[in-house]
């Protein structure tokens, strides 16, 4: 205000429709990353038209691009990215299994309604327990293990979906419910196992380790294994960190039978009903080899029978002539 009182009107107009020049950057930091120092903005490139006052109070006018909030470059950050990238099934199972972990942590979720027990589904009704115990990885979101553990069911389950079973996802469902399944049976082998999302991770691993066993796998950041000895490290691992490998075991039974069964014995040439024992001995007579001499134990047994073929003629003439 004090300005344009003692300053003459023409002086004061000019003030006015000033602009700041804008700052160009250095050229030490132009050169660092690899473009060139801009020319000052009185020079122009040859062949260009020359700049008019509508275009330089239209470059004035126009309001800087505004940068990308925090949302958004959390949602373009490598992690979500990752996440966003993952198969749904994948997706959806590990997002599931950490926020249950996150909310039994804050004791926002009963454990005990959660848990598989066959008097409650059986007497209640509560369907839910036979499907909710699998999610349950445990309830300390801060520990290293349980970190582990989520990493191998979101590597295993990843590489299954987008591999595996690429172009049969209804398969990929019909392996998780068969071997759910499969553990709901073996768990009555240990009945004081309440909840079975360690198993199933252990088939997963299993599935995923019988696939790809010559391919070579990071275990705990530290070693090179291979792939089929995976289950086995994980195995040892849980065994001495908990003192306990039984829902590892259970998981390693469901996940061989299953793969056995799908996997396996389709492959094999087997007959369609077991042969009986005259087709069996026939068989391997035929099995051996034209023109094998027999060994010394053989010859033995057949110079006995022929022994006892001859003395058993004998006696039969004997007798005929008594």
């Amino acid at each position: 205000a004090l300005l344009l009182v003692l300053l003459p009107r023409a002086d004061s107009a000019a003030l006015l429709r000033r602009r700041p020049r804008p700052l160009a950057a250095p050229a030490l930091l132009l050169r660092l990353r690899g473009g060139q120092e801009p020319a000052p903005a009185s020079q122009k490139p040859p062949g260009s038209p020359p700049t008019t006052t509508a275009d330089v109070h239209a470059s004035a006018d126009t309001p800087p691009s505004p940068s990308p909030g925090l949302l958004a470059r959390l949602l373009n950050s490598a992690p979500v990215a990752h996440f966003r990238s993952a198969p749904p099934i994948t997706r959806s199972w590990v997002t599931v299994s950490v926020l249950l972990t996150v909310l039994a942590s804050q004791r926002l979720v009963d454990l005990r309604s959660i848990a598989f027990a066959e008097r409650e589904v059986v007497r209640r009704g509560e369907w839910w327990r036979t499907l909710l115990n699998f999610f349950y990885m445990g309830e300390q979101p801060l520990s290293v293990f349980y970190w582990l553990q989520i990493y191998h069911l979101w590597e295993c389950m990843r590489i299954l979906e987008l591999v595996k079973y690429a172009w049969e996802p209804g398969q990929f469902v019909r392996m998780i419910v068969s071997n759910i399944a499969s553990l709901l049976l073996l768990k009555q082998l240990s009945p004081s196992l309440m909840f079975l999302g360690t198993p199933l991770v252990m088939v997963f691993m299993y599935v995923y380790a019988r696939e790809y066993e010559s391919s070579i796998t990071n275990f705990l950041g530290f070693f090179q294994i291979r792939t089929g000895w995976l289950p086995f490290a994980q195995m040892v691992q849980d065994g001495v960190q908990t003192g306990d490998m039984m829902p590892n075991l259970l998981g390693l039974l469901a996940g061989h039978f299953y793969f056995y069964t799908n996997e396996v014995a389709p492959r094999m040439l087997l007959p369609s009903r077991p042969p009986t024992l005259a087709q069996f001995v026939a068989a391997m007579d035929k099995a051996a080899p034209p023109g094998s001499t027999p060994s010394e134990g053989e010859e033995e047994l057949e110079a006995a029978a022929e022994g006892g073929e001859e003395e058993g003629e004998g006696g039969e003439e004997d007798e005929l002539g008594r």
